[in-house]
């Protein structure tokens, strides 16, 4: 029988968590705050494709991924008011001018013979870069103390992953062409520009830095 008086490890010799995270409080409120606003951004940008896109197989998928984005950006919503005591509308804001550039310049392909430009600008480099957004807070996140914004990263990388595969086979689908080729990858090559200027889908810190990871590792 085991003695309860007995004091125990705090945690399990099978679990080797780490109760600090990268990410203070502030630091997370204003990261979710970003996720919501662009969540929010997808969401609104891809409701409107639905209306004008010709093609009716597209039309059908990006209904479904639309609805994916307004669940994640009301996930975040709620998750605001437990990091900060707040009015969540006040942290959900880009994270830079150079952001809502991008988001601007990714819902300018409106013309119906456009849906290879629409796609590419979402589901080959704004999607890549949430989703690595995503995995770096995942992996640099308190596992005891942040289990919340954990359970909300893995319900949107989840969708994600999803539609990243989903949206790669359609563009897939439509380029027939070597003109095709062309427009794809002249459309993707000025919208990677642009994410680079906003430093990835939330800033500078989208997925750490080269520079802080090495000074972690030097020893002293």
């Amino acid at each position: 029988m085991a003695d309860p008086s007995k004091p125990r490890a705090p945690f399990a010799p099978w679990d080797r968590r780490e109760i600090p995270g990268r990410f203070s409080v502030e630091e997370t409120a204003t990261r979710v705050g970003h996720y919501k606003w662009l969540e929010m951004r997808i969401f609104e940008l891809m409701g409107g494709w639905v209306a004008t896109v010709p093609e009716l197989d597209i039309k059908l998928r990006l209904g479904t991924h639309c609805y994916h984005h307004a669940f994640h950006s009301e996930l975040w919503h709620t998750r605001l008011p437990e990091l900060r005591e707040m009015n969540p509308d006040r942290l959900t804001v880009p994270p830079n001018p150079e952001m809502e550039a991008f988001v601007a310049a990714l819902g300018e392909p409106e013309a119906a013979d456009r849906t290879i430009e629409k796609l590419v600008g979402l589901y080959r480099v704004l999607l890549p870069h949430l989703i690595a957004a995503y995995t770096y807070h995942l992996n640099n996140t308190s596992q005891i103390t942040d289990a919340p914004t954990i359970r909300s990263l893995n319900f949107c990388l989840q969708d994600d992953l999803e539609e990243w595969r989903e949206g790669e086979m359609i563009i897939q689908s439509l380029i027939e062409t070597p003109e095709e080729v062309d427009r794809a990858a002249a459309h993707q090559a000025s919208l990677s520009k642009l994410m680079l200027a906003a430093g990835g889908a939330v800033g500078p810190d989208s997925i750490g830095s080269f520079d802080m990871e090495a000074s972690d590792a030097v020893p002293g």
